[in-house]
C-alpha cells in the first residue's frame, strides 16, 4: 500500500476513535461560529488530534484546517474538515 494512502488511512481511524463515542450523546457541547455554522467538540478535537500527528510525523507538510486555520507551507498539504468534510 502506498505510504500516504496508509497515512490518511491512519488518520481517518484516529478521527473515528475520536467521534465515534461522542455520535449522538447527549450534552454535545454545540457552538456557532463568527460565519454563523455549527461547531462541536468533536470536530474541534479531530482536528486537534489529526494536526499533532500531521506535524509530528510529517513535519514538512502544510497544512489546513477549518477550525484552526494553516500552518506550514510544504508542499503536500493536509486539507482537515472534521465531521461534515
Amino acid at each position: 500500500m502506498d505510504p500516504e494512502l496508509r497515512f490518511a488511512l491512519e488518520l481517518a481511524d484516529l478521527a473515528d476513535s475520536i467521534t465515534l463515542p461522542l455520535f449522538r450523546r447527549p450534552g454535545l457541547v454545540v457552538e456557532t461560529k463568527a460565519d454563523r455554522t455549527p461547531v462541536t467538540e468533536a470536530d474541534r478535537a479531530v482536528e486537534r488530534a489529526l494536526r499533532e500527528r500531521i506535524t509530528r510525523e510529517r513535519p514538512g507538510d502544510s497544512l489546513l484546517g477549518e477550525e484552526y486555520g494553516s500552518i506550514g507551507d510544504g508542499a503536500a498539504r493536509w486539507i482537515v474538515d472534521p465531521i461534515d468534510g
